[in-house]
């Protein structure tokens, strides 16, 4: 009987997708794991390619595009197995590296989330702990975080990459699985601190190694519409959204105005020093200023 469910959301992203389940291919066979694919509208006909190539896969249809947590929420609805690995139609991940994952969780009556060793980029590999603060906002130091490197034993953290995880069904629908009004980003960095403060454990390993092309669909925006991979029309409101419910609107106010601040000076310091301009402050008013997402309820 099947232990686990890989629940994975795409938009615009098929034959990443159909390469994500070829992995998971083998588990399916024998019987150790089922999978749900919510497409989010893609209008590229990457729900039809999971669909013909990829049959033993539950496939749901939404009818528009719901972003990626609440599209996860969807295929939750599916899900029927003790753990659920959520995932990125861009990560590849093995059966054997699944199972080491539910081994961590196994062992550890209140683990929550497991996540493996991700390498995104040539010989880089993804980060865990280290929830944002006001006070990083602000100061733009990112808070410290320590590298899931393969082979490391598992450890205790409080924020791992929502790009792979796996995560106990029991946890997950205890919050009521992602908070809905998180488009796109920090759905992941919510859900992590919710579990911490509801006394459950957020774990990462080393034992289990996954691969991540990372951020395929946003890199097809136009780049004044992103920076690197996260497109500012939802990372902004998220991050906003984010300090507002954990640290209070004030404090949030506070942090988004000094990081404004911040970008206008930088600016400035580079007209004056005469170096490249990197239009920080003009890049940043592309996005939303201040505003909450909206509440699909």
């Amino acid at each position: 009987m099947s232990r686990v469910t890989a629940v994975m959301v795409t938009y615009q992203s098929g034959p990443s997708a159909a390469r994500a389940l070829d992995a998971l291919r083998p588990a399916f066979d024998r019987g150790e794991l089922r999978a749900v694919v919510v497409d989010n509208h893609s209008g590229d006909g990457t729900a039809d390619l999971i669909a013909e190539s990829h049959p033993w896969a539950e496939l749901v249809r939404s009818p528009r595009n719901l972003g990626y947590g609440r599209g996860c929420n969807l295929g939750f609805e599916r899900v029927s197995t003790p753990y659920a690995l959520i995932m990125n139609p861009d990560v590849l991940i093995a059966p054997e590296d699944v199972a080491r994952l539910i081994e961590v969780l196994d062992g550890r009556p209140r683990a929550a989330v497991a996540a493996p060793a991700t390498r995104f980029a040539e010989r880089e590999y993804q980060h865990a702990g280290g929830l944002p603060t006001p006070l990083s906002v602000a100061s733009g130091i990112p808070p410290r975080r320590r590298p899931i490197m393969p082979g490391v034993e598992p450890f205790l953290t409080d924020w791992v990459c929502g790009a792979i995880m796996l995560i106990r069904s029991e946890a997950f629908q205890a919050l009521r699985g992602f908070d809905p009004r998180f488009f796109l980003y920090f759905e992941e960095t919510d859900l992590c601190r919710r579990l911490v403060d509801g006394g459950w454990e957020v774990w990462a390993t080393g034992a289990a190694v996954a691969e991540h092309s990372g951020g395929a669909s946003a890199r097809a925006v136009d780049p004044s519409l992103r920076q690197g991979s996260c497109l500012h029309a939802h990372y902004y409101p998220s991050r906003y959204y984010y300090l507002h419910k954990h640290h209070g609107r004030l404090l949030a106010w506070m942090a988004e105005s000094i990081d404004l601040v911040a970008r206008a000076a930088r600016d400035v310091g580079r007209v004056l020093l005469r170096r490249p301009s990197r239009a920080e402050l003009r890049t940043r008013l592309r996005a939303p200023l201040f505003r909450l997402p909206e509440n699909p309820a």
